[in-house]
């Protein structure tokens, strides 16, 4: 007798280790439990640190795509929803590199004229969120500190363990990024503060 492959139900239960060992050995709703488990959370910490959705949704395919691609080199060791993060991490990352790229080829060539930039539609949807203009006025790795840690409840360790720094430089980056946002509050009669 052969066992019933599992069901997405049957599996709901079980933790991101089993899954993924399970996914690499050819169980594909094993993949699927995983991806309905962690899709609103990557896509929440991408579209915080991208700032539009669009680009959100690229991320947090790029992301699953490369959790399918990698999944037989996946090392249990307890640690995957901070391997994923990882992944994600450097998706936003990828894409926002190739932004700047993009932006720095746009200002060498001829381009729309000032006010048409100025009036950009997405960039007055992003204007008129508070947690976009608040998340812009923090440094990149101020503002990839303060998503893991206060959106997606990483430790200060797993955070270092994911950006590839030690602890005492993920806290400073932290700590720097709460004085910024202080400084910068409207209602703060605080000095800012120099970086």
């Amino acid at each position: 007798m052969s066992a019933e492959p599992a069901t997405s139900a049957a599996l709901t239960g079980a933790d991101d280790e089993v899954l993924m060992a399970r996914f690499a050995a050819g169980e594909v709703v094993a993949f699927e439990t995983l991806y309905d488990r962690y899709e609103s959370s990557v896509f929440g910490f991408c579209l915080r640190f991208l700032g539009d959705r669009d680009s959100a949704e690229d991320a947090l395919q790029e992301t699953m795509i490369a959790v399918v691609e990698r999944a037989g080199l996946y090392r249990d060791r307890g640690r995957f929803r901070g391997w994923l993060f990882t992944i994600a991490r450097n998706a936003c990352l990828d894409r926002t590199r190739r932004r700047a790229q993009r932006h720095a080829l746009r200002t060498t060539a001829p381009t729309r004229d000032a006010a048409a930039v100025r009036h950009d539609p997405e960039a007055t949807l992003l204007a008129r969120d508070e947690i976009a203009r608040v998340l812009a006025q923090l440094t990149a790795d101020q503002r990839e500190v303060l998503l893991l840690h206060r959106y997606e409840g990483f430790s200060y360790a797993e955070i270092a363990g994911i950006t590839g720094s030690t602890e005492a430089a993920v806290k400073q980056k932290a700590y720097r990024a709460l004085l910024q946002l202080r400084a910068s509050r409207p209602d703060s009669n605080q000095a800012r503060v120099p970086r």
